[in-house]
């Protein structure tokens, strides 16, 4: 008996799109639902269970954005995936609005039938798996059920039954790692939610600030019209509008460091060229480069290893990379008065790059080193970190060089960052995983 095909709900406002959809999307055989409005949209949404929606974003009466948000604040809806669809070019506070709305994805009209094609089928890959993952568990209730229906067989119901459940639990691990890859699509939005926390303190400061630089100019204004401006007004006037312009200023530059960081997060390297460089010689250069950072401290960074290696990669990605690790010792591995050493080793371990980043300054607890790579997580909060250095770290490392990083640290014992990444950035990375973790462990 085969599967039932999956629903998926595409919105717009043009029947030609809707046609072209359902055309780029018939080998997927799927069982399209179509509405072209936002309030048709939220009629029907209640009454299937989509694994996908296709929102339009540009419709008459209520947008794409509306129906979004009232279809993922239902509680019967609130699961299905939104992929939002516009015709506008790629904005930045157009793109933040959809994902502020609950999209897990972004397209551009026109639409690339390949790259639809395959996003949707993820989705319907990860609907599958669902499925199965339920199969699952009821085949498991099932066996439970006749272990306990058929007591006096117990033996060997229970040898009929374990090899079952055996598969099952195998297969439930197999789907669990797939929609815990597959939830990493989805991470964006909750990335947006952490940001927009992160945003609130800076902007909210500085609204405060110009809000009461409003007041004063108003007063101000007023006393100079009733011919009541005194001296002590006007220099207290010119005192508070310092102050306030400062810390707009300095929060400000604060809101818009986080957005570049979040920037970071998307690891997009579509301008970069894969360049093929000595890979001493980089680290070095970027050692040179941040400099003026480490002439305010008294830490040594030496490099030591393969003076002859060079690799073919993304070159300004393994810079950043390198700074994001070295400003990250300076700023939390280190008290402010003391005299660190960081140490970065480059070796050749097949045809891989293995690159040690070790510092010997305070070290971390069992519980930071688990959450070091955890976006928004700091042990700085509320003293300038924003929790996405490291993170950012991670995203560059394994989705753009392709490679793997494990960070070992205990209090008191410095902390180690463990790289490795293929030398030939095209090399096929089908056995990375496995190399990877056995060479980082040792």
């Amino acid at each position: 008996m085969s599967d039932p095909q999956a629903k998926i709900l595409i919105v717009d406002d043009e029947p030609n799109n809707l046609r072209v959809y359902e055309r780029i999307l018939a080998p997927l055989n799927l069982d399209f639902t179509k509405a072209m409005s936002g309030q048709q949209a939220l009629a029907v949404a209640h009454k299937h269970d989509f694994f996908l929606i296709l929102m339009d974003v540009q419709m008459p009466g209520m947008d794409g954005f509306e129906a979004a948000s009232l279809i993922l604040d239902h509680p019967k809806t609130c699961h299905i995936p939104v992929i939002f669809i516009t015709a506008f070019a790629r904005d930045e506070a157009f793109e933040f609005k959809g994902y502020i709305s609950g999209a897990v994805d972004y397209l551009v009209k026109p639409i690339n039938d390949e790259i639809l094609k395959s996003k949707v089928g993820v989705f319907l890959e990860l609907y599958k798996e669902r499925l199965r993952l339920g199969q699952a568990y009821e085949t498991k209730k099932k066996a439970e059920e006749e272990l306990r229906v058929h007591k006096e067989n117990l033996e060997e119901l229970v040898k009929a039954r374990t090899k079952e459940l055996q598969q099952s639990m195998e297969h439930l691990i197999s789907a669990q790692d797939k929609l815990v890859k597959a939830e990493k699509m989805a991470s964006l939005g909750r990335l947006v939610s952490g940001v927009a926390h992160e945003l609130n303190t800076p902007i909210g400061i500085c609204v405060t600030a110009a809000s009461f630089m409003h007041g004063e100019t108003a007063r101000l204004n007023h006393d100079f019209k009733e011919g009541q401006l005194a001296h002590e007004d006007m220099s207290g006037f010119f005192d508070a509008a310092i102050q306030s312009s400062e810390m707009i200023l300095s929060n400000l530059n604060r809101a818009s460091k986080l957005i570049k960081d979040f920037k970071l997060v998307a690891v997009d390297v579509s301008s970069e060229a894969l360049t093929t460089f000595n890979l001493m010689s980089h680290v070095d250069d970027c050692i040179t480069e941040i400099l003026p950072e480490l002439d305010l401290t008294h830490h040594q960074v030496s490099i030591e290893g393969d003076k002859d290696l060079w690799v073919t990669s993304y070159a300004e990605t393994l810079k950043l990379v390198l700074k994001n690790l070295l400003l990250n010792a300076i700023i939390h591995a280190f008290d402010h008065d003391a005299n660190g050493k960081i140490l970065i080793n480059i070796a050749q371990a097949e045809d891989r790059v293995l690159v040690r980043f070790k510092d010997d300054g305070k070290g971390m607890s069992a519980e930071s080193v688990s959450m070091v790579f955890e976006p928004f997580y700091t042990t700085r909060r509320g003293l300038g970190g924003s929790g996405l250095g490291l993170y950012i770290v991670f995203n560059l490392i394994t989705q753009v060089l392709k490679g793997d990083v494990l960070c070992t640290s205990k209090l008191g014992e410095g902390t180690e960052f463990k790289i490795i990444f293929p030398i030939e950035r095209d090399t096929d990375n089908r056995s990375l995983k496995h190399f990877s973790k056995s060479t980082l462990v040792k």
